[in-house]
């Protein structure tokens, strides 16, 4: 069975996924990482992991939902990489998120989310089993517990209150049950 893409290639995923990939990101352009056959063998290579601009690495569109614009992009596979990378730092930063509460507020980046989890002592929002819902169940308990100190721009606040509530297990997991 033939591969329609290949590690390196720019694609652009399509507007509409589908009513089951509804919360897939969609009408961006993307290079692939690999089908799944690359990446743990056997023979399906109708499915991909993709490198979505601004987003990161996600799997599995479907190769109808993609459409090749070039071939053998593996450098600007490493410049979007770069670009989140330096992203990520920013929007990670303690004084940064602070600074910018209001906007936090109205959406936070995944790199702020991650740092005032980790405040609070959770380092897994993912889950055990790596589910997106539980990512945003947890993204949003934390952003709850630092609304009130994002809101006066108080990370002194927030880093006293951090202490106190601190959870003693470095894996915690809020979304599933005891």
């Amino acid at each position: 069975m033939s591969q329609k893409f290949h590690r390196g290639d720019l694609v652009h995923v399509a507007k509409d996924l589908g009513p089951s990939m509804f919360h897939f990101t969609a009408d961006v352009d993307a290079i692939v990482i690999g089908s799944y056959q690359d990446q743990y063998g056997g023979g399906h290579t109708k499915d991909y992991t993709l490198y979505l601009k601004g987003s990161g690495e996600c799997s599995w569109y479907h190769e109808s939902q993609l459409e090749l614009l070039e071939t053998g992009k593996h450098g600007l596979l490493d410049e979007w990489k770069a670009a989140k990378a330096a992203e990520d730092k920013l929007k990670g930063d303690i004084d940064w998120i602070f600074a910018h509460g209001s906007e936090v507020l109205r959406g936070a980046h995944g790199a702020t989310v991650a740092t005032l989890a980790k405040g609070v002592g959770v380092t897994n929002l993912w889950g055990s089993h790596g589910e997106g819902i539980a990512y945003h169940e947890n993204a949003m308990r934390v952003l709850s517990l630092a609304e009130p100190f994002l809101e006066r721009g108080d990370k002194a606040g927030w880093l006293a209150f951090c202490e106190q509530v601190k959870i003693p297990t470095v894996d915690y997991d809020f979304h599933e049950e005891t």
